[in-house]
């Protein structure tokens, strides 16, 4: 897999949130919790276009 490098520029409050989010043990350091978060996002959205449009519709 080819590297992507991310900048990221955050405020004050964001850092603090990333902080408090590492220490309750999410992830060991900033760039891991950052990394997490991209999984995260690509798997959601993959999972987005893979869904078939009766997939999205609420359950009535």
């Amino acid at each position: 897999m080819t590297e992507t490098v991310i900048r990221l520029r955050l405020n004050q409050q964001q850092l603090e949130l990333m902080d408090r989010t590492i220490a309750s043990g999410v992830a060991p350091d900033r760039a891991a919790l950052v990394r997490l978060a991209v999984r995260e996002y690509a798997a959601a959205r993959k999972a987005e276009t893979t869904a078939k449009p009766n997939d999205l519709e609420p359950v009535r």
